[in-house]
């Protein structure tokens, strides 16, 4: 007995079509449900499997914190957080990465506590056991214009590496990177953009670290400045 004939054959044509399509909608929603910590972690392994370390570059590190900057939520709906500071720290965002070079500087959001962490890297605000700023690191300050409108108190926090200081004006680690947070600080009540009464400068020397490694990659970002940006009920009572 005779096969039945099979369908048209553009029907076969119109069920592979289906079938890329849904494989389009199921990568879209792979990728709208990306989880960073996962995917990080695989580009630091594949980096380190091609030989370049597991370093992140300056460029991939940028990409991973736009990623963590997207996913920050406005938590309108928690009433204990007064959030005040929030659309200051995208305004931030937007005057620092909306220029080029900016790529290793880093900016945080603390939700718990409404407080701004503005992270600069040794290379970028200083020459090695130097505390005297460096003239792009001035033109970055300017991005702070306006918080003297702001009632926040700024504190301005040095650090270095673990490794003793040689040579130079500075004696240890706790002088260099006081020194550091201090011209930091002067700089920025010179501008006029903050005012005197609303300023600290903490150095931390090597206590606070970012990694406990000791490869010149891993020491170089424990050598960093630290803007944080806080109210003014966050810290001694400041008179205007």
């Amino acid at each position: 007995m005779a096969k039945k004939a099979g369908g048209p054959a553009w029907l076969m044509t119109f069920a592979d079509l289906m079938s890329l399509l849904m494989a389009v909608f199921v990568l879209l929603y792979a990728m709208s449900s990306l989880e960073i910590p996962k995917y990080k972690a695989a580009v630091e392994s594949l980096t380190d499997a091609l030989g370049h370390g597991s370093v992140l570059s300056d460029e991939q590190a940028a990409y991973f914190h736009s990623l963590d900057v997207g996913k920050t939520k406005f938590p309108i709906d928690n009433k204990s957080i007064k959030n005040e500071l929030y659309p200051l720290y995208h305004e931030l965002i937007e005057n620092f990465f909306g220029q080029r070079g900016r790529s290793s500087i880093r900016i945080d959001y603390i939700n718990r506590s409404d407080e701004i962490r503005v992270t600069f890297p040794e290379q970028i605000a200083f020459d090695p056991g130097k505390a005297e700023l460096k003239p792009q690191f001035i033109d970055m300050l300017s991005n702070f214009e306006g918080f003297y409108k702001e009632d926040v108190l700024v504190k301005v926090i040095g650090h270095t590496d673990m490794r003793p200081v040689v040579g130079g004006r500075f004696k240890s680690n706790w002088e260099l990177s006081s020194a550091r947070a201090a011209s930091v600080i002067v700089e920025l009540v010179k501008r006029g953009i903050i005012r005197a009464s609303q300023a600290q400068a903490i150095g931390l020397a090597d206590t606070a670290p970012l990694t406990t490694g000791t490869t010149e990659q891993e020491l170089a970002k424990n050598r960093r400045v630290e803007v944080l940006i806080v109210p003014l009920d966050g810290g001694p009572n400041v008179k205007h």
